[in-house]
């Protein structure tokens, strides 16, 4: 394969060579040259191999979705068992608490929590049928609303709790020229995060950058190894930086964007119109495990465990330092639009959101 160019672009130029939401140009070229080796943020068939192995893709795609739709017409005199994907950040920890309080309770509804390592594995797991539901970051979210992904926002995930997280040698937004940054998906909210900082900084075109993906767990070693000079994710991933020894925060998220969206509870439409008794009981348990975790840290930070893994002390850093929120977490349109806006704005998404197709605001 041949390596990638070094050069690097404003990957907020919108229609730019730096621009990677112009995937169908992109596709086309023979080696992109914003992205590093090995993390391409689109893929393609390129020989008979690839061709077959996307053929079984898709043969196991609709059958998983046909066994998916007998399990949501099931009988119901069971309860109902709700796939969630998610991630280890404490962007998601509503629910992993709200499971280890509530799971056992339930009259209508099983929660079964899937652990995913990257943004790329849930939409996998979502479009392959293996979940009814997932935590999801909101440009993201969006983008695959309006390519005709039957879901809807049912909740808030929480507010804030994202950090710009750089190397030692990196002590101001000028550090970044000609950097590698790690950023979870093309299309989070993080790009948008970093696109907005910059801006405030005068510099959202003048700055050359190259955006990596990284999922959020390897974001701490992918730093450590010289893969990338800084990263913007989702906490306790920054914490963990710092306790490592090997990073600062530039900035928090929440004096970025203050109060802003990042992951939003999305559920599949079928699954909202047949079973509507086990959702609503599902995010009204989600929601009370928001009042839960900020009135008991110490609590939230040792239920958390089982399900992310993390040391309770660095959750509870988080939450005791006011980085996240988890209360008032029905969907604010006006806090969605924000983001919408400036995804469009940095050409993340290619159109305003459709807020009356996108949320469902019964159950919040």
């Amino acid at each position: 394969m041949k390596r990638t160019s070094t050069t690097t672009y404003s990957p907020f130029r919108k229609g730019g060579r730096g621009d990677f939401s112009c995937e169908k140009r992109l596709l086309r070229q023979k080696s992109p040259p914003f992205y590093e080796r090995g993390e391409e943020f689109t893929s393609c068939c390129t020989n008979r191999r690839d061709f077959l192995k996307s053929s079984v893709r898709a043969a196991a795609i609709m059958a998983a979705q046909a066994i998916g739709i007998k399990k949501v017409f099931a009988g119901k005199s069971k309860k109902f068992q709700l796939n969630v994907g998610y991630l280890p950040i404490t962007d998601h920890l509503i629910l992993p608490v709200s499971h280890a309080l509530d799971n056992s309770k339930y009259s209508h509804v099983n929660v079964k929590m899937v652990l995913c390592k990257s943004w790329d594995e849930i939409l996998g797991k979502v479009e392959m049928g293996m979940l009814h539901a997932a935590f999801m970051l909101t440009p993201l979210a969006m983008y695959k609303v309006m390519t005709g992904s039957p879901m809807k926002c049912l909740l808030l995930g929480h507010t804030n709790g994202s950090v710009i997280a750089v190397k030692k040698s990196i002590t101001d937004s000028e550090g970044l020229v000609e950097k590698t940054i790690g950023i979870p998906h093309s299309k989070s909210t993080h790009r948008v995060l970093l696109y907005k900082y910059l801006k405030s900084k005068g510099m959202e075109n003048r700055v050359n950058l190259r955006l990596v993906k990284i999922p959020p767990p390897l974001t701490v070693k992918s730093l450590k190894a010289g893969r990338i000079d800084a990263y913007t994710v989702a906490e306790p991933w920054g914490i963990r930086g710092i306790t490592e020894g090997v990073a600062n925060i530039l900035e928090f998220s929440k004096n970025i964007i203050p109060n802003h969206v990042c992951c939003i509870v999305m559920v599949k439409n079928r699954v909202i119109e047949k079973q509507p008794d086990a959702i609503s009981e599902w995010v009204r348990s989600l929601r009370n495990a928001g009042s839960i975790i900020h009135s008991d840290p110490d609590r939230a930070g040792l239920l958390q465990e089982p399900y992310m893994k993390h040391r309770p002390d660095e959750i509870v850093q988080v939450i005791k330092d006011d980085l996240i929120s988890y209360v008032n977490l029905e969907p604010d349109r006006k806090k969605l639009c924000t983001i919408s806006d400036l995804a469009l704005e940095c050409g993340i998404l290619p159109a305003k959101c459709d807020f009356d197709q996108f949320i469902d605001n019964r159950f919040a």
